[in-house]
Parts: C-alpha cells; sequence; structure tokens
C-alpha cells in the first residue's frame, strides 16, 4: 500500500493565483534551518471571517461526509469484491492481483496522482459560473490529450508486457502463475484508455464541489470485476476462464465513466473535441506535476520492488505443506487482500477529507485568508484522527475473526487466512497517520506547492527500504508490510515538521485536548472489544471456525467496542463527533 507524494519545481509568477510557494533546505552553512521564500504580494483582507467561520465548519463537514458515504459504499464493493477473488484461491487470485499492478501504477503516475496535485487547484481556478466554458476547454483538451496518450501506452505494453512480468513483476511465480499473470496485465492495462479521462473528469467535478456521483463511481470497478469472477467460474476459472477477471476490469471502467455523467451534465461539462495545446493552463498544470510525475516514476520502481521481494518470500514458521513459489504467492495476495481492509478507512475517512478540503484551503491561500487556512486543517486533522485512531485499534483487536469472516471462503485456507492477519496488523499502525499525511499533501497541494511532499516522499522512500531489504528473505512478507508503514508513517511526520516552518504556528496545542479524549475513549473500546472476544472463546459453540461463528464474534465485540467508543467520545464532549453527527443527520432528512 503504497502512498504515493509529490513533488514540484520552483517558479515564480507574476499573478498571485500562479504563484507556487517553495521551501528550500539551506545547503550553505550548519544550521540546516528551512528558509520561506515567498513573493511579496499586497493580500486581500478577510471580510467577516468570523461571521463566515461557523458555517463554512458545518458546510466542510456536510461536504466530507457525503464523500465518506460514496467511499463507503465502494469500500463496501471492494471489499465483496475481494471476496470473491479471494475464493477462487492463490493460484487465480495471485497473478490477477499482481496483472493489476501495472495498471494502478501507471494510471498513479499519468493520471490519479494529478488529480490533487494539480487538476483540483487549476480547475478551482475556472470555477466560477462565469468561466465555464474556459473550464470545459481546459478539462476536454486534457481528456482528449490523455486518451491518446494512454492509448500509445497500452500498445507499448502489449509487447513488453511478456518480460516485464516475468523478469520484474513476478520472477518468483512458477510457469502457470507467469502465465496467468501475463495474460491479465495485457486485458488489464487496456483499461487506462478510459481510466485516465476518468481521473481528469473526477477533478473537474471535485473542483466544482461536485461530490455526489463521483463518489459512488468506483462502485462500478468493483462490480465489474465480480462480474467477471461469476463469468469465470461458470467457464472454468482454471481453463480459460480466470481471463474473465481481465475483462470485468474494462467493464467496470465503463461504468465508471458512465456514472459521472450525471454530475458532467448538471455542471454543463458536456464533451468537446478540442484539443487547444496552446491553453495557459497547460503549462501551470505541467510545472505543478511534472515534479508529480518524477516522484511516482520512484513509487514506481518501489511498487515493482516490493512486488518483486512479495514473489521471493520465504514461508513462514506455521506454513506446512507449500512450496516456496506456492508460498511467495499467498504472502503477494495476503498483502493484497490486508490492504484491502486498511484501504476501507483510508478511502473512508482520510481520502474523503482530503478531497472535500482541499478546495476550501485552495480558496483561503487565494483570498489572503492564512489563519482560516489553518484552522480549517487542524479541523480536518481532528474529524481524521477521531475515525482513524479506533479504526486502527479495532482491526489489530478484531485481526482474525474479520478477516475469517472476509476471505476464509471457497479456496482460500485457514494458512493463507493467518498471513492475511499478520499482514492486517502491520499496515493498521499507520492509520492515523496516513489520516494526517493525506491532508497535510492537500495543504501543500492548495497552496500550490508540490516540491516539498515529493522531497518528503524520497526521504520516507528511504525507511522502507532499511525495513525491507535487510529482513525480506529473513523476517519475510512481515518486514515488507511493516517496511511500507515505516514509510508512509515518516512522510507525514516530516510533513507536519515543515509545514510549521513554511507558514507559522498551526495552534497544534489547540487539538491536544480533543486527542487525549480520543484516546481515552479508544482505550476503553479495545477493553470492551478485548474482554468480549476472549470471553466468548470461552463458549462452546463460538470455538469453531465457521463464517457464522466469526460473524458474531466481529458484531458482538466489534459493535459493543464502536458503541463504547462513541458513546466515550459523546461522553467526553469531543465537538467533532457532534458536528459529524448533524452532517449525518441533515443528510439523511433527520434534521
Amino acid at each position: 500500500m503504497s502512498n504515493d507524494s509529490i513533488k514540484a519545481m520552483q517558479s515564480s509568477q507574476n499573478d498571485e493565483e500562479n504563484t507556487i510557494e517553495v521551501i528550500p533546505i539551506v545547503s550553505s552553512g550548519t544550521s540546516g534551518e528551512i528558509e520561506r521564500i515567498v513573493d511579496v504580494e499586497e493580500t486581500p483582507t478577510p471580510i467577516d471571517v468570523q461571521a463566515e467561520q461557523p458555517n463554512e465548519r458545518r458546510e466542510l463537514v456536510k461536504s466530507a461526509s457525503l464523500v465518506m458515504v460514496g467511499n463507503l459504499g465502494s469500500s463496501v464493493m471492494g471489499l465483496v469484491r475481494q471476496m470473491v477473488v479471494a475464493a477462487t484461491g492463490t493460484t487465480i487470485s495471485a497473478p490477477f492481483l499482481a496483472a493489476f499492478r501495472p495498471t494502478q501504477t501507471f494510471y498513479d503516475l499519468l493520471a490519479n496522482g494529478a488529480v490533487s496535485g494539480a487538476l483540483i487547484p487549476t480547475f478551482n481556478d475556472y470555477s466560477a459560473p462565469e468561466k465555464r466554458q474556459e473550464l470545459r476547454r481546459l478539462v476536454f483538451t486534457l481528456v482528449n490529450l490523455m486518451v491518446l496518450i494512454m492509448g500509445v501506452a497500452v500498445i507499448f505494453f502489449l509487447f513488453v508486457s511478456p518480460w516485464f512480468v516475468r523478469t520484474i513483476l513476478v520472477p518468483g511465480y512458477d510457469a502457470k502463475a507467469l502465465q496467468r499473470t501475463i495474460h491479465l496485465s495485457q486485458i488489464i492495462f487496456i483499461a487506462l484508455i478510459g481510466l485516465g479521462p476518468f481521473a481528469i473528469l473526477l477533478a473537474a467535478l471535485y473542483a466544482l464541489k461536485e461530490f455526489g456521483w463521483p463518489a459512488f463511481a468506483t462502485v462500478a470497478a468493483h462490480t465489474g470485476i465480480i462480474l467477471g469472477v461469476i463469468i469465470g467460474s461458470a467457464i472454468g476459472l482454471q481453463q480459460h476462464g480466470y481471463l474473465g477477471l481481465g475483462f470485468g476490469v474494462l467493464i467496470g471502467t465503463i461504468g465508471e465513466l458512465a456514472l459521472l455523467l450525471p454530475g458532467l451534465r448538471r455542471q454543463r461539462l458536456t464533451y468537446m473535441f478540442v484539443l487547444d495545446l496552446k491553453h495557459p493552463a497547460l503549462l501551470k498544470i505541467l510545472k505543478l506535476y511534472a515534479p508529480v510525475a518524477f516522484s511516482f516514476l520512484v513509487s514506481m520502481i518501489i511498487v515493482f520492488l516490493d512486488q518483486s521481494l512479495s514473489s521471493n518470500t520465504p514461508c513462514l514458521s506455521f506454513i506446512h505443506g507449500m512450496s516456496r513459489a506456492s508460498c511467495s504467492q499467498a504472502n503477494s495476495a495476503a498483502k493484497d487482500f490486508a490492504t484491502t481492509l486498511i484501504q476501507f478507512p483510508v478511502g473512508l475517512v482520510a481520502a474523503a477529507l482530503s478531497f472535500a478540503i482541499l478546495p476550501t484551503l485552495t480558496t483561503h491561500i487565494r483570498e489572503g485568508r492564512n489563519e482560516q487556512f489553518k484552522d480549517t486543517l487542524l479541523l480536518g486533522f481532528r474529524l481524521g484522527l477521531l475515525l482513524m485512531i479506533p479504526a486502527a485499534a479495532g482491526l489489530i483487536v478484531l485481526q482474525g475473526p474479520i478477516i475469517r469472516l472476509i476471505f476464509e471462503h471457497g479456496s482460500y485456507t485457514p494458512q493463507q487466512a493467518q498471513l492475511a492477519s499478520i499482514a492486517l496488523q502491520n499496515y493498521a499502525y499507520q492509520l492515523p497517520f496516513l489520516a494526517i499525511d493525506q491532508l497535510l499533501i492537500s495543504a501543500f497541494y492548495a497552496r500550490k506547492n508540490t516540491i516539498i511532499p515529493v522531497t518528503v516522499g524520497f526521504v520516507s522512500v528511504g525507511g522502507y527500504l532499511l525495513v525491507a531489504l535487510p529482513f525480506w528473505n529473513t523476517i519475510g512478507m512481515p518486514a515488507l508490510v511493516f517496511a511500507n508503514t515505516v514509510q508512509n508513517s515518516s512522510h507525514a511526520i516530516i510533513l507536519l515538521i515543515l509545514l510549521r516552518f513554511a507558514i507559522g504556528p498551526l495552534h497544534m496545542r489547540k487539538t491536544l485536548p480533543a486527542i487525549g479524549k480520543i484516546l481515552v475513549a479508544t482505550a476503553l473500546m479495545v477493553l470492551v472489544a478485548g474482554a468480549l472476544l476472549a470471553g466468548m472463546k470461552q463458549i462452546a459453540f463460538l470455538t469453531s471456525d465457521t463464517v457464522f461463528v466469526n460473524l458474531i464474534l466481529v458484531v458482538v465485540a466489534g459493535g459493543l467496542g464502536a458503541a463504547t467508543y462513541f458513546g466515550g467520545t459523546m461522553f467526553l464532549k469531543v465537538e467533532e463527533i457532534h458536528l459529524l453527527k448533524g452532517a449525518i443527520m441533515a443528510k439523511l432528512g433527520k434534521r
């Protein structure tokens, strides 16, 4: 689970909206001081900030809640998809998950990574109603250009994929698994022709604060893969039916694009056949994203290194009756299935908050409201930690029953489920840091500064290498997972320090009372859930390892643990829980 960071080139513009702020490290001397360099211009005087702030807080929580609800549907379908994929067994699921990696990584490089870093901040400058036609021209210039780029990339990959899969991606797989990975990767890569335009259109809708349909669009991608498994199973997965998973990705991509159409129509962004390569915003996007692309190139190397190491990892001590090649496939699948569970709270909370908060942060910067910028960011921190700290604790306490309930079906064995539990625990430690990290990246993006997240990304990659390289062949898969946790957690910590140097005191002390209350409520939740889990395992009919038993364990221990946590935060009067409750009740029409 890679958390890609961003880097931007230093540039100075005359117009304030096009200014790129940079924070260079002073190379001379020994102080190591961080120097802030900004253009000196008169900033607009904030107008009635105090009157606007409470309403803005409600609107921000409301927008984040809407994205969360949409991401909840996507995350649930993502879990269902992985349940279905896991049930095919590691002989099918491992090649499929590995085959998906080149498409996902290339998509992140050319499209997805630009959404927050370059596209949303730039599109936001054209979000006024009187600029709608100009925005439309820019958006579809990018869409048409992306289709051309992705088309060329697909043709190229069809030729190099056999060498790439055998030599770089999964060199440790056996011959049959290699062949399946090659075939699936060639089919799945075609989806980029649709995924590239999808990312651009998604950014345009988010910039216009159109959060409805976009939040639900990715449900289609998961649904397509589920249909692919069903069709493939009917044909025979061990023969040629496994190709159904690849074609399912293509079906899902078409569905994603279709679900953006209502929002595009509402925002008057109908298709335009245009390729305006002289549009001034293209250069601005390129300046913002060129370093991002460079960062993703480095990230790609780490992603493929991680996949390659996973394909050669040894069997853990409790694994019996499996060859090293089979263990490597099981280890790779365990990491992917655990990542799915980690991405559930990440998509539900961290990504939702970052997408919801970015347009507001960008507006504050454009209008010179530095203190409101800080207040909005701190609100995001508190909301993120409110949900991510208990999520991490809950996943660690209930890791076994959760994994067995979701994935231990069909051909997925108890030993393989135990591998996924170990991966889940080592991934879960990073969840609170991921919430902060996503918001900090959005803060730098809003300031049109991508160079700092990129630079920090290079440093945090060092953390991954320090853990992964010495231990992948001894400790094995758990070392690779923990290396990822070190990478992402260190990224958040360093970014927080650098943002403090960039904009002055963040007033983090304001968050300490809320964080303290959250930690107290989380500790109570862990005690309740852990005690219930241990107690229920002493009951005779709950000692078996069935779906029904694991469901009872998760629902009772998890449900009462969650009730304890939210009851504790309400009792301790954590302000953010009331804001979140109000936003959800309003969406449900109860307020």
